[in-house]
């Protein structure tokens, strides 16, 4: 009795379950989605701009002007989303299939990194989707290395001689655009007020932003600094006699000469008149009379004596006590 009395009551609770049951699904339908719609407005969004990945094929180089960026949209919970690391998240531009010269259309790809692989559910989207790219055969060639030189050294110094290493580099790039260029140029090389040699790393300026280098980015420029050395003609230099006999005097003043020297430009630009003249030796003279002596300048030691005017002088020795000649 107890056994029909357990079958009866599970048929009413099977009936009842199954009564209406097209109004019943429709209720359940309807709370998953007020839950689907619940869980989609408690999403957040976030945006930030990441580098973009470009793939090149090889054998060609880009040719023309592209996005660099590309503005990335991530939805989803927000205790999540603020977790990932932009770096986490790429964009990547691959050149499918044959690809040859030309104007290319290509989608931009988001690939998942590190922090970002285990969040669930990640909704993202990129801008640009599509980027249209140009493409040209690329070229190699190693281009000589100008340095670019700024301002002068101290005064009285000079660069007389620099080393840049390396003195050349390879640049790959648009055939089109590389095929023109011989030089390359480097940062500004600041010499002013420098006394001694120096030693610096500068970096290499590519202006064309579709050059690239092969691994090199920097030059070991290294400048010798000298003292200036420079040539100076002094003017109205005292010519003087020595060891002439007290017996003996000259008829006339002695004119003036000229000293042209080479020297550094600091202990040129530094001479005093009283450090100059040239000088007639008349130990020799036994008699009164003419006589024509050669002169010989008298300069401060670290100068050279280019030329000098008179070489020679003729003078007329007389009596002590006879007149003196003005001229």
């Amino acid at each position: 009795m107890k056994k029909r009395t357990l079958i009866l009551d599970s048929r009413k609770i099977l009936e009842k379950l199954f009564a209406n049951w097209p109004a019943k699904i429709i209720s359940l339908a309807g709370a998953i989605v007020l839950f689907l719609f619940y869980r989609i407005n408690t999403f957040d969004e976030r945006f930030f701009s990441i580098p973009l990945q470009i793939n090149t094929p090889s054998g060609l180089a880009l040719a023309a002007p592209h996005p660099k960026n590309v503005r990335v949209t991530l939805r989803g919970e927000t205790e999540s989303i603020f977790t990932i690391l932009e770096e986490d998240i790429r964009a990547v531009v691959e050149f499918k299939g044959e690809v040859t010269e030309g104007v290319i259309r290509t989608p931009v790809e988001i690939k998942r990194f590190g922090s970002s692989l285990n969040v669930e559910p990640l909704e993202i989207r990129v801008d640009p989707t599509e980027i249209t790219f140009t493409l040209e055969r690329q070229l190699e060639k190693s281009l000589s290395v100008v340095p670019n030189i700024k301002g002068q050294p101290a005064h009285g110094f000079e660069l007389v001689q620099y080393n840049i290493s390396p003195s050349s580099v390879k640049v790959i790039g648009p055939y089109s655009q590389l095929i023109k260029i011989d030089k390359l140029t480097v940062e500004q090389i600041d010499i002013t007020e420098r006394r001694e040699d120096f030693s610096e790393k500068v970096k290499i300026i590519l202006e064309n932003p579709f050059f690239e280098t092969s691994g090199v980015t920097a030059i070991d420029f290294h400048g010798i600094i000298r003292e200036a050395v420079i040539i100076k003609t002094f003017g109205d230099v005292d010519i003087i006699s020595i060891d002439l006999a007290p017996r003996f005097k000259l008829a006339s003043e002695l004119p003036k000469g000229s000293i042209k020297l080479q020297g550094k430009q600091n202990a040129i630009e530094g001479l005093l008149p009283n450090q100059l003249r040239m000088v007639a030796d008349c130990s020799a003279i036994e008699d009164y009379g003419d006589y024509i002596l050669s002169l010989q300048p008298d300069i401060p030691q670290g100068f050279v004596v280019l030329k000098y005017e008179p070489t020679e002088l003729t003078l007329q020795i007389i009596h002590p006590t006879q007149e003196y000649i003005t001229q």
